[in-house]
């Protein structure tokens, strides 16, 4: 479609003060900020990095589906270091085969499936590559001054392809990326290879910091760790026994830990887990509670705001403060999910009854650890400040009767 409309254009693209960078000390103690400070904007400095970017919108399928040249040029990392990605480029293709119609994509790996895409992030991945983790250990090896190779080395000739882990979960190999190790001769924990290595800690002083000396930490009272009591976000005077179902309401804090039974949604829908666990989604909640709200153990319970609604079993228990609500993360709305009786469509999952909300001290830039990374720092969803109405179900409908509102079941025939 955009052939005659757009060809190769070029915008401007504001780039944060990264941390793992040198960007990430641009600024002085304090910071400033040009808009009130009276000075002119100076990029990398007290401002974003303003980078060009080349935009060729009639090869974007193209580039899609192949492998960008800019691994060879550029090579492959995180947090600071990168390494020569040559050898799995030339691998991913003779693998995927190589793209041969010309064009702009003519000789490059080819990425037409999903698992032609599991297997270049599983070929580049240090994890999941015992040459890519030997070559990431190295790279760190150059900061600190100390050879870290050995972490990797035994399994140097290890490699994880697509069709392993669908036989079966594999241990993954070492990497820098991570703060502890995967090996058989210790757990995973945060913070091992910092001890054990000798390894600087990611923050301005290279140690574990617990003092925050930003301007705007000390501002906000959040210099060190202390108790902050639930904000209000007005989300439950709107829902809250406005649509009743003739059962008791309670109003409790939402938590959402990383889960028990696997890895955000990887393993929660195994059979063995399912087993395990309820055969679905579940939210635990306190003896106390639960006896308010005349829910017993197993029950089918709603849990809704303003921002949303999920459906699950309870699991009552005293290990649960009288209080608070959490459902482990990640549990996924497919399998054994019915109605809610609130929005009537499926019930949704942990995420549902929560929202983003800007704090101002995670738009602290350009100050080591305080700088933006994607994924690692930056605005977060305050889970931790809302609250839900929970109650019993009083009919637990899976909408998929003539008259649900789900979508029309396909005949055998149809399914392919």
């Amino acid at each position: 479609m955009s052939v005659g409309h757009l060809g190769v254009e070029k915008d401007l693209v504001t780039v944060p003060l990264l941390h793992d960078s040198p960007g990430e000390l641009a600024q002085p103690f304090g910071g400033t900020d040009w808009k009130t400070a009276g000075v002119d904007p100076v990029p990398g400095k007290n401002a974003p990095n303003m980078v060009v970017v080349e935009r060729d919108y009639p090869n974007t399928y193209k580039k899609f589906t192949s492998l960008g040249p800019m691994l060879e040029k550029l090579g492959n990392g995180g947090k600071g270091i990168n390494w020569n990605t040559d050898d799995e480029v030339k691998f991913l293709g003779a693998l995927n085969h190589k793209v041969l119609e010309p064009g702009i994509s003519e000789g490059r790996p080819r990425i037409n499936s999903a698992i032609d895409a599991c297997e270049v992030v599983l070929s580049l991945a240090p994890e999941t590559n015992g040459h890519v983790a030997v070559k990431a250990w190295e790279a760190l090896s150059k900061f600190t001054g100390r050879d870290h190779s050995h972490l990797a080395v035994g399994k140097e000739h290890e490699a994880i392809r697509f069709r392993d882990i669908q036989v079966q979960p594999r241990k993954i190999i070492s990497s820098p990326t991570w703060s502890g190790l995967e090996d058989e001769h210790v757990s995973y924990n945060a913070g091992y290879t910092n001890v054990h290595e000798y390894i600087p800690w990611r923050t301005i002083t290279g140690r574990q910091q617990f003092y925050q000396d930003h301007p705007w930490m000390q501002a906000f009272g959040e210099q060190l760790m202390s108790y902050r009591p639930p904000i209000n976000t007005r989300s439950i005077g709107y829902v809250r026994g406005k649509r009743p179902n003739g059962n008791s309401e309670i109003v409790l804090n939402w938590i959402t830990p990383h889960q028990k039974w696997g890895i955000h949604s990887t393993y929660s829908d195994n059979l063995l887990m399912l087993t395990l666990n309820r055969g679905g989604p579940v939210i635990w909640l306190s003896e106390k509670d639960a006896k308010k709200a005349g829910i017993v153990d197993n029950d089918w319970v709603e849990c809704f705001n303003a921002n949303g609604a999920l459906t699950a079993r309870a699991v009552v228990s005293q290990r649960v403060k009288e209080g608070m609500v959490m459902m482990y993360h990640a549990q996924e709305r497919i399998i054994n999910v019915p109605g809610s009786e609130t929005t009537r469509t499926r019930g949704g999952h942990h995420n549902s009854v929560t929202r983003v909300v800007l704090k101002p001290t995670h738009m602290i830039g350009g100050y080591a650890q305080q700088s933006w990374g994607f994924n690692y720092y930056g605005t977060v969803g305050c889970n931790r400040d809302e609250f839900v109405v929970v109650r019993k179900m009083s009919k637990v409908d899976w909408l998929d009767g003539p008259n649900g509102d789900a979508l029309p079941r396909p005949l055998p025939q149809d399914i392919e």
